[in-house]
């Protein structure tokens, strides 16, 4: 098997890593726009099973050359370039998979319905085509989303109904000597928290402001309770339709909640109130630039920050419903300390539990072990093999009976 990796940034490194040590893929190109750092990748995984390439991800037709002969391409760049990426695999006939969906797409206000949320659409969008080409496209197949989703298939399956689905993200994550340093994308976290969020419920998907819903949650030890506030995400845009509908299961309420920092809400306010978070190029002295690629540029490289974190990470899904007639509800959450990550994998626990999933999902693919055709999202997989399979990749599911 031959996986394409593009984008080789803190999350593309990971399945750049893990799918080298794997018996299933015997050919790994780990691409980037940077080919000096796509070559720096190469040399640190140090197989013969890895080539560097530079791949463009805004020039479709190079990468429709790239992806030739490959049996599944990753994206692990940001997800304005996914269609791209998609309609050069469907060119290609190669498997899709990514890790986050163009989500700023939604353009709906707070209190307004949203009639199709952008992921649906790019499923409706992309899945005849896939099916007739005889390829997959799994979308979302990272953290959150991604093990949320199966998280909250697993629970969904042990229910006759489901009422509510709710996702929570805790991380203490600290690097010392920052007091703003994600280790994930920093642009797609500030556009992310702007953004109005969406939530679902009374049969509807919904926005609401950026910054509501605030409450104190209590996440399991050790990271203990945090502030979270309503979050734009992939996990509460699909849910409800593939738990709900196509699963027959039923959906009342679904959201995300992240915890934010009080520092982390007030650099973010700030970006936004200064339009900085922009993506349209504007005019300094005569060159033409947008204000997050030089916010983005302000901040350290989550790829070369990860061996300074601290901290702890865990991602919970609860999820509530009924089993023969009574209420029933589960919390289930995977755990990570960044330090313990980086030592025994070479990674922080953000990028980490983001990529491992994703080569899960790639090595079940070579398996035979995903049946799905078109293109779809985490929790039409079959829960059981993913969750398996954690505990070989250093992450666990702990499954709590409320």
């Amino acid at each position: 098997m031959k996986a394409v990796i593009v984008g080789v940034g803190a999350v593309g490194s990971v399945v750049a890593d893990l799918l080298t040590r794997s018996e299933e893929y015997d050919e790994v190109v780990v691409g980037d726009i940077d080919l000096d750092r796509a070559k720096a990748m190469e040399k640190r995984l140090s197989s013969d099973k890895v080539s560097a390439a530079r791949i463009d991800a805004s020039d479709t037709e190079g990468m429709t050359r790239a992806f030739k002969g490959a049996d599944l391409v990753v994206n692990g760049v940001i997800p304005k370039f996914n269609f791209n990426i998609m309609d050069a695999c469907l060119a290609a006939k190669a498997n899709y998979a990514d890790m986050a969906s163009d989500i700023f797409l939604s353009k709906e206000k707070p209190g307004e319905v949203v009639k199709e949320p952008p992921i649906q659409w790019e499923i409706a969008k992309y899945t005849a085509a896939y099916e007739k080409a005889g390829i997959i496209g799994m979308l979302g197949l990272g953290c959150e989303p991604g093990i949320a989703n199966v998280f909250a298939r697993l629970a969904a399956d042990k229910m006759d109904t489901v009422k509510d689905i709710l996702i929570r993200d805790g991380d203490t994550g600290q690097i010392e000597g920052y007091e703003f340093a994600p280790l994930w994308s920093p642009q797609t976290l500030i556009e992310e928290v702007l953004m109005p969020a969406m939530v679902y419920k009374d049969g509807h998907y919904r926005k609401v402001k950026p910054f509501s819903g605030k409450e104190q949650f209590e996440f399991p030890s050790p990271v203990g309770t945090l502030p979270i506030y309503n979050v734009d995400h992939e996990e509460q845009e699909t849910l409800p339709t593939y738990i709900g509908e196509v699963l027959g299961k039923g959906c009342e309420y679904c959201d995300f909640k992240l915890a934010l920092g009080d520092e982390y809400v007030e650099t973010i306010r700030t970006v936004g109130r200064l339009g900085m978070h922009s993506s349209e190029k504007i005019d300094v002295k005569g060159a033409k630039v947008a204000p997050i690629d030089v916010v983005s540029a302000c901040i350290p490289d989550p790829a070369a920050i990860g061996d300074r974190a601290t901290g702890e990470f865990t991602a919970v899904n609860v999820t509530t419903g009924t089993k023969d007639g009574k209420d029933v509800g589960y919390r289930i959450h995977t755990y990570m300390n960044h330090k313990d990550c980086w030592n025994k994998h070479g990674h922080s626990a953000t990028a980490y539990t983001v990529g491992a999933p994703m080569a899960i999902g790639a090595i079940l693919l070579a398996r035979g072990e995903i049946s799905q055709k078109g293109v779809f999202p985490p929790e039409m997989l079959d829960a059981k093999p993913v969750v398996d399979m954690l505990p070989e990749f250093g992450m666990n599911c702990i499954v709590t009976k409320l």
